[in-house]
């Protein structure tokens, strides 16, 4: 499939400013969302330290203690994985008398205290067991659906490479189908003696952010979509005026060359750009082939009738004058052209019977005659083949094809009608047509050229000259 130039033009433009866009609205995107989101993982931090740092530890140290003496006595232990089931179920039933601890009470009171005043998701404290590979929950100050206590979240991480409770977990925002986007963090809870007792946890809901950010980049899509349509309108627009339109025309103009040599000269297009100058090339290389077209026409007329002369003079050099058949130079170039033929061949020797007793006797003008005669015989019965006068009364005819395959028929045609014209009453001497004939087909056992050939005819044609004479 092939494209214009302005169609070219347009898909360039289109192809640019949307990629421009592109680019653009993601890199747009990328910071917005960049931004956003360090700006949330900052304050889930601060978040996590407010709750480490003001959270009762000593209640909190006993709580933790009350839940790990369960915790490291139970065999079986199920994770969240399977919640909802009568495994997990039975587990979680074991840490039911934490809940009615005064520590706990207390601690989950000023836990849903600090979580109502820094609106959260949720905020909650757990104990890392680095060999199950675990966060074991402790509290959980989610008021629609908390995690019973001892609660075990896997987290999957090489204990060696994991330090969860000396650095805490970095925030860290997931997808998931039960939560949507959530922003998670942990930082550690250290009591007086400095040591670390549990991880203060807070979890923020992305959903709404998430949600308003892609409303807002709906907004600014559509913003540079408008843009990008309106850059592109005037784009093609300047290109098809500056660019499409005058190349056009100049294309045009090329095409209509043939009919008006003068097309270039007569364009109007004064511009001070390349499009000016390539105008300007055009009505410059317009007159030099003018000129040059103008040369040629008169070289080619000059070489034509020379031509023409020479393929005059050439016929007229291989034309007999008297009979108007070829002569002996055409013959040459003839046996030029059997040597390098594969076709069959014969060739004819005719002689003229009593030439000079015509010319002595009646003058060389009735010879002519008797020659002209003998031709138009032989022309008439091989009017298929090449004749050809060599000498002044003999004749070749070379046999090809057709006469070559019928020749025995026309040679004996030739002779009745040499016998019909020597009995012939009616007719003076010099009418009167008699000749010898002999004839050779091409051998290549025997013959290396068509000379070789020509050669055994010629001695066919002696011998029946020779029996011509004794005849009479």
């Amino acid at each position: 499939m092939s494209f214009s130039l302005r169609k070219k033009t347009i898909l360039l433009t289109i192809c640019v400013a949307a990629m421009i866009s592109f680019l653009a609205i993601f890199t747009y995107d990328r910071g917005i969302h960049d931004v956003i989101e360090q700006e949330y993982k900052e304050r889930s931090i601060e978040i996590a330290n407010l709750v480490a740092t003001t959270i009762d530890t000593k209640r909190l140290a006993r709580e933790r203690e009350a839940v790990l003496d369960i915790y490291n006595h139970v065999e079986n232990k199920v994770t969240s994985e399977f919640w909802g089931t009568p495994e997990f179920d039975a587990y979680v039933a074991q840490f039911k008398s934490i809940n009615e601890t005064e520590d706990y009470q207390a601690l989950l009171e000023e836990l849903q205290r600090m979580q109502a005043a820094v609106d959260v998701n949720c905020l909650y404290i757990v104990w890392v067991d680095q060999e199950f590979e675990g966060y074991v929950y402790l509290l959980d100050a989610d008021l629609k659906d908390p995690c019973p206590v001892g609660t075990i979240d896997p987290y999957y991480a090489a204990p060696e490479d994991y330090q969860i409770l000396e650095d805490g977990t970095d925030p860290t925002i997931s997808n998931t189908e039960e939560y949507g986007w959530l922003l998670a963090t942990g930082m550690p809870i250290y009591d007086e003696t400095g040591e670390i007792i549990a991880l203060a946890s807070v979890d923020i809901s992305m959903n709404e952010v998430m949600a308003q950010q892609n409303r807002f980049m709906a907004y600014v899509v559509l913003a540079f979509a408008g843009m990008t349509i309106l850059v592109c309108l005037i784009g093609i627009y300047m290109v098809d005026r500056t660019v499409v339109r005058p190349i056009n025309t100049l294309s045009k103009a090329a095409a209509q060359y043939a009919q008006n040599r003068k097309v270039f000269s007569e364009l109007n297009l004064s511009r001070n750009d390349e499009i000016g100058m390539l105008a300007e090339s055009m009505k410059h290389m317009e007159e030099d082939i003018n000129h040059y077209v103008d040369n040629l026409e008169k070289v080619t007329n000059d070489l034509m009738a020379a031509q023409q002369h020479a393929q005059q003079m050439d016929l007229a050099a291989n034309i007999d004058a008297l009979t108007k058949v070829r002569n002996k130079r055409a013959y040459d170039l003839e046996t030029m052209r059997l040597d390098e033929s594969t076709e069959s061949y014969g060739i004819i020797m005719i002689d003229m019977n009593g030439l000079k007793t015509i010319n002595d006797t009646y003058g060389h003008e009735k010879g002519d005659v008797s020659i002209k005669n003998l031709c138009q015989y032989i022309c008439r019965i091989f009017k298929h083949s090449p004749v050809f006068r060599v000498g002044g009364d003999e004749f070749i005819v070379v046999l090809e094809h057709t006469d070559f395959m019928d020749r025995e028929v026309l040679i004996e045609t030739l002779r009745e009608e040499f016998s019909k014209s020597t009995d012939d009453a009616t007719l003076e001497p010099w009418e009167k047509v008699s000749a010898a004939i002999g004839y050779a087909v091409y051998d290549p056992e025997i013959d290396s050229n068509a000379n070789n050939v020509l050669k055994r005819a010629d001695a066919a044609m002696y011998e029946n000259k020779r029996q011509f004479k004794d005849a009479r």
